[in-house]
């Protein structure tokens, strides 16, 4: 197959992947303006449509990193995190004062099995929190009070806790909320039914051929094991849901139990316009999501939530014919989230959001965009072909000669190689 030219500037781009990350993505694409014209043409592909992918299965609670279900330690991922999530935040507050997209702030109490001082992560974060609340960029930090404190149950050892106001987002009604806005847009076009296999790397010159465009960005969650190589872990998790019709006075208030001694004791309370959601389960390495009421994890994790709030919950029984079960994979990458350039390839990354999907939906899709801009230009990968000894006892072959630079027509793109010298 003869190469393709790489374009001089990229106008049109496949998002491969329906869920969050990808409908977002595609979104904010088919909104960049030039001249009061879109600035790029969008083709969306993916296997399965919005509603059918794990994202309508999320708790989506908005949190600030470092999030529990989001599972990220690495510090570098966090600290890109974090602006993620505020660039989230703020438009998910922007959509929560229009109606017909399931997007609402709730007050949002998060609690601590431990003081938060004695934490540093944790008091690092709060300090950040509060920080950011007095610079008007989230709304609503309070530090709890012993008085609240004594509120929870004592069989739960909260020692801690503040409250913020949050956007919380009702998964089935956003997912379509936001598949309407994209085929408002006239520059959008979707394809289901289709799947995109192995690596993409080296088929990207004849993927960009075969779909038209200049640019790819890969947005498919667990399918990035496959698709970009990567180390990916699924974090299962289940929720319960209860109609909110079952209660006299709406709920209104979120709580999460985010710091306790076994992960599995989490609490987590969430109202939707639909429904109650219960939460919260994280198990590594399961993919089974056929789940339901028997699963002993989910009827410990109603327990645990009827518990916590026995008053709210008092009329409420898991065997309930109107009570359900819905379980998915959140899609974890062991390194960190990915939102990066494949250099030497006209690929963009951004997967890998664990349990945060929707809490950096907005901030990961707008980086992935200056990523595309950025290939307006020349695109270098060095690769280097030196074996790892030298770089584990540079005395040893201090006498090795510099290696030479060359470029190499790869993908269709001159790419700078290594062409060492040996002795």
């Amino acid at each position: 197959m003869a190469e393709q030219p790489r374009p001089s500037r990229v106008e049109k781009v496949l998002v491969i992947g329906a869920g969050v990350s990808g409908l977002t993505t595609a979104l904010e694409l088919a909104r960049v303006r030039e001249n009061n014209k879109p600035r790029y043409t969008v083709q969306v592909v993916a296997e399965r449509p919005a509603d059918q992918t794990v994202s309508v299965i999320a708790g989506a609670l908005w949190e600030f990193p470092p999030a529990v279900c989001g599972q990220h330690g690495n510090q570098l991922s966090i600290m890109r995190s974090k602006r993620w999530s505020v660039e989230s935040y703020k438009e998910f507050q922007k959509l929560a004062q229009e109606r017909g997209n399931g997007v609402h702030m709730a007050p949002t109490n998060f609690y601590f099995g431990v003081k938060i001082e004695d934490d540093w992560l944790e008091h690092t974060k709060m300090r950040e929190l509060k920080k950011l609340s007095e610079d008007e960029e989230i709304q609503g930090f309070r530090r709890m009070t012993e008085e609240d404190l004594k509120k929870v149950p004592a069989s739960f050892g909260v020692k801690d806790g503040y409250q913020l106001l949050v956007p919380a987002v009702d998964t089935p009604i956003y997912t379509r909320w936001l598949r309407d806005q994209l085929k408002q847009q006239s520059n959008v076009t979707i394809t289901y039914g289709k799947r995109i296999t192995d690596r993409l790397a080296p088929q990207s010159a004849k993927i960009r051929a075969d779909w038209g465009v200049d640019a790819i960005v890969n947005c498919t969650g667990m399918g990035a094991a496959e698709l970009a190589g990567a180390s990916m872990v699924p974090l299962r998790g289940a929720l319960v849901r209860v109609p909110v019709a079952r209660f006299p006075s709406r709920p209104k208030t979120a709580y999460a139990i985010s710091k306790t001694a076994h992960q599995q004791d989490m609490v987590f309370i969430v109202p939707r316009e639909t429904h109650l959601i219960l939460g919260g389960l994280v198990e590594p390495s399961e993919y089974d999501t056929h789940i339901g009421k028997d699963y002993q994890p989910v009827k410990e994790m109603f327990d645990r939530n009827k518990r916590f709030a026995p008053e709210l919950l008092k009329d409420v029984n898991l065997d309930d014919t109107d009570v359900d079960v819905i379980a998915g994979l959140r899609p974890y990458r062991v390194e960190n989230v990915c939102v990066e350039k494949e250099y030497g390839f006209n690929i963009v990354h951004n997967y890998g959001h664990g349990g945060s999907g929707f809490s950096l939906s907005y901030g990961c899709a707008r980086e992935a965009i200056g990523l595309l801009e950025s290939m307006e230009g020349p695109s270098f990968r060095v690769v280097d072909l030196r074996p790892a000894a030298v770089h584990q006892h540079p005395d040893t072959y201090a006498d090795l000669e510099t290696p030479d630079f060359t470029t190499a027509q790869l993908d269709g793109q001159e790419v700078s190689v290594e062409q060492p010298v040996y002795h």
